[in-house]
């Protein structure tokens, strides 16, 4: 019998929908910007592919590491979200400017 506290379940199947998530959700926003006066749309959505990016630079960065305060319980479920948060972090203080070449590329294809 499955204990309360036993969340790797839940754990794995939110971690599985937010990957899903993220990419569609992407794509999505990409698929509405149509117009010149969409521009700060599809800067927001360089934005967020650079946050995806840095995310997973990120956790891969993470998986070379010995690190004991990321061993415990909470921390193996709630990564993903501080992940994400530092992630936002770097792009919201500039980032790696993917955002920007990204957004030039793009906008001329408006």
């Amino acid at each position: 019998m499955a204990s309360i506290l036993d969340t790797s379940s839940i754990y794995d199947t939110y971690y599985n929908n937010i990957n899903s998530y993220t990419g569609s959700s992407l794509q999505n926003k990409l698929d509405n910007i149509g117009t010149t006066g969409d521009e700060e749309k599809l800067m927001e959505v360089c934005k967020d592919f650079e946050s995806y990016f840095v995310q997973k630079i990120i956790e891969e960065s993470k998986k070379t590491l010995e690190n004991e305060d990321e061993k415990g319980e909470y921390m193996q479920y709630f990564s993903s979200m501080l992940n994400e948060t530092y992630a936002d972090a770097i792009v919201d203080g500039g980032g790696l400017g993917l955002a920007q070449q990204l957004y030039d590329s793009m906008k001329t294809q408006l």
